[in-house]
């Protein structure tokens, strides 16, 4: 690896689960310590260093945060402005890390909001930097159509690989990703840099806010939980459905995320330029049936087969409000961010969220 020739890193949706871990992966040093000369992260949500929890000390001249800027909110010259005057050295940018998302119950909205993030995002670095060399954009298995119930395309085919083709048009149209995609080759055409998508299944990290998608940090709260309330070696049933139980699917920890995207960033545009690229822990798919009692077992519960009368995470939490709250000032816990990591994994209900 070469020195960091003047590499200057930005991470949109810095305060989310992937966002979080590449500037995380960034300031530790991967893949060398001098690979990145500066590295700014950009959130919606107001928050600081404290809040982040990132490996450097306030008097890090690497990092800068610029928190509460709302990318739906600016256009490309009023973010031009913006980033102008708050990002030192905003001219030498050269790789975006694209972690920020919207989310809509409203496929077209949902579709239109995360585009025109990306597009102001990369049409206002493109402007500014004269060294801009690259995006890496970060997706996951809802681009092979994991919500689509029975009509998913590629069941039984574990483990899903990147050759495999859109999911049909009537349910594309609506899949953000795909559009994301697409305003990039439309950008790139023509142009000097590359860009580039990594497409992990389930993500199993950490946010420093809470996160709906972080499934270990939801998890683990809720046994937790569980076992202060129900004792050790407690039954805990599965939170998914039966069809969950044993559909397949792939982990992916958020270190191993942030590592790929930013090797993939670093390789020449012949080799990556409008690829994608899955990442997993492990090659092999795995069911609930086989996760679930060994994770209750580390918890010190026994984990069994999901049960029609078992409530989910949430409603486990509100049923015993008055205690989850007095065991957190006990402990001296911020509920807000515990319970904000209660996951929509859990929620929705499994099936409906990931498996193959």
């Amino acid at each position: 690896m070469t020195p960091n020739q003047n590499r200057h890193a930005i991470v949109f949706g810095c305060t989310g689960i992937s966002g979080w871990a590449l500037v995380n992966q960034l300031l530790s040093g991967y893949p060398a310590i001098d690979t990145f000369e500066k590295v700014t992260a950009i959130s919606n949500r107001p928050f600081d260093l404290d809040d982040a929890q990132w490996p450097c000390e306030d008097d890090d001249t690497r990092l800068q945060i610029v928190s509460g800027l709302d990318l739906l909110a600016e256009d490309d010259i009023s973010l031009q402005r913006i980033l102008s005057e708050k990002v030192s050295s905003v001219r030498t940018v050269s790789h975006i890390y694209f972690a920020a998302y919207r989310e809509s119950h409203d496929g077209p909205e949902e579709c239109r909001m995360n585009k025109q993030m990306l597009s102001v995002s990369v049409q206002t670095i493109e402007k500014l930097s004269s060294n801009f060399q690259s995006v890496t954009l970060i997706t996951g298995t809802k681009a092979y159509g994991v919500l689509l119930g029975d009509k998913f395309p590629f069941r039984g085919q574990a483990p899903l690989k990147e050759s495999f083709p859109r999911i049909p048009e009537e349910f594309a149209k609506d899949l953000f990703y795909y559009h994301q995609k697409d305003l990039l080759k439309e950008l790139s055409a023509g142009k000097t840099w590359s860009w580039c998508e990594v497409r992990p299944d389930i993500i199993i990290g950490i946010a420093p806010f809470g996160n709906a998608n972080c499934i270990a940090q939801s998890t683990g709260t809720y046994l937790s939980f569980y076992r202060e309330m129900e004792g050790p070696g407690a039954r805990v049933p599965f939170m998914g459905s039966e069809t969950g139980w044993s559909l397949l699917s792939t982990d992916s920890n958020q270190d191993l995320i942030a590592q790929l995207c930013i090797f993939a960033s670093l390789q020449p545009k012949d080799k990556v330029h409008g690829q994608t690229f899955n990442v997993g822990d492990n090659s092999i798919p795995l069911s609930w049936s086989t996760r679930w009692p060994l994770i209750a077992a580390y918890f010190g519960l026994e984990g069994t087969g999901p049960s029609k009368d078992s409530l989910t995470p949430a409603q486990y939490i509100d049923h015993h409000w008055n205690e989850f709250q007095n065991l957190c000032h006990e402990r001296g816990l911020r509920e807000d961010v515990v319970y904000r990591g209660d996951s929509q994994y859990w929620v929705k209900g499994q099936d409906e969220c990931n498996g193959l």
